[in-house]
């Protein structure tokens, strides 16, 4: 299963002054990421190691990692749904929470 979790960022400003989000990622939508894998972005894969970039929207941008992971469907959806313990998780998170959560079942989409 190839893995690949989008992380958005809005550009820094003064602490002081207000910024023009709420600090809230866009929710995620289901369905094929289209991202393009270059040849380098292959080879890191193919070497074992998670792929990771930076994209630059104006003054926003996200990170994109993608990684092959060996590991059941259902377990490696635990963990990308399990976001209040990405800093146990994801090198380099100081802290995730999440703002809302909505469980639906499966039957209901």
């Amino acid at each position: 299963m190839t893995m690949n979790v989008p992380f958005s960022a809005e550009g820094g400003g003064a602490i002081d002054q207000g910024h023009p989000h709420q600090g809230k990622v866009s929710p995620f939508e289901p369905g094929d990421p289209n991202v393009k894998l270059d040849n380098t972005a292959v080879e890191t894969l193919q070497s074992g190691k998670p792929y990771q970039t930076q994209i630059q929207h104006g003054t926003s941008g996200r990170g994109l990692v993608v990684q092959d992971v060996h590991a059941p469907t259902d377990v490696v959806w635990e963990r990308i749904l399990d976001y209040d313990n990405y800093a146990k998780m994801v090198p380099n998170t100081v802290e995730s929470k999440n703002y809302n959560v909505t469980k639906k079942d499966a039957k209901s989409g």
